[in-house]
């Protein structure tokens, strides 16, 4: 894979979603959490692996197209085309889910990102950054770029990752530095784990949390057989 630099700012109180972002989830997450609240051990029962949400941005213009944003709910869920230029079209690549229930999702079922992934095949595409930014009502605000760097031992050269994790809400945005003439972006969010409130009205955690999915394979390392005594 290609991975990314961070350039990052400190993370903030607020912007952790009380805690959610105080440690790396993959590893601390205990247990299922919906199998644990409806009876069983958390610790005998396999953690679920995270699922991405995965949406495409498609540029039908025949030139490059600055700042195209994915989310800003509040912002753009009602506005024409959420917000972006008639020639970007978004949509969600997941059967039977829209671009704009994404967006309702994110607004009443907020859920913390810990790996994201950026896959184009058009020329140039994947040098773009991406900026994530999260504020609030009150005026706070925290940003991250995502820059692709290349990485020598990565065969894949349509896509990138970054791990940082960051909350996504209503108020939460992923804005591309611009999607090149023509291109196809796809973006896949692995997420941590995510608010559920219908599940605290069942009795069961409002905080399910998943396991870090598989993404990146680590080839094994050959280990030279000792020689025997006598020179066999």
């Amino acid at each position: 894979m290609r991975k990314t630099e961070n350039n990052n700012n400190e993370d903030k109180n607020w912007f952790s979603a009380d805690g959610w972002n105080s440690a790396d989830s993959w590893d601390n997450a205990e247990g299922d959490s919906w199998s644990a609240a409806e009876g069983g051990d958390a610790s005998l029962q396999p953690q679920r692996v995270s699922s991405p949400y995965i949406l495409q941005l498609v540029n039908a213009c025949t030139s490059a197209i600055a700042s195209v944003d994915i989310g800003d709910s509040y912002t753009n869920r009602a506005a024409s085309n959420f917000g972006q230029s008639s020639n970007i079209t978004l949509s969600s690549t997941i059967t039977g889910v829209t671009y704009i229930e994404f967006l309702a999702q994110s607004e009443s079922q907020p859920f913390k990102i810990g790996r994201t992934m950026v896959i184009s095949t058009s020329a140039g595409q994947l040098d773009q950054t991406v900026a994530v930014t999260h504020r609030d009502a009150v005026g706070n605000r925290s940003d991250h770029v995502i820059t692709p760097t290349i990485d020598p031992y990565q065969n894949q050269t349509d896509r990138i990752i970054d791990d940082y994790e960051y909350l996504f809400d209503g108020f939460t945005r992923l804005r591309f530095n611009q999607i090149n003439a023509s291109a196809t972006v796809t973006v896949r969010m692995y997420p941590t784990g995510k608010f559920v409130a219908t599940q605290l009205v069942a009795g069961r955690s409002g905080l399910p949390s998943y396991a870090a999915p598989h993404l990146i394979k680590v080839a094994p390392s050959a280990v030279a057989r000792p020689k025997s005594l006598g020179g066999r």
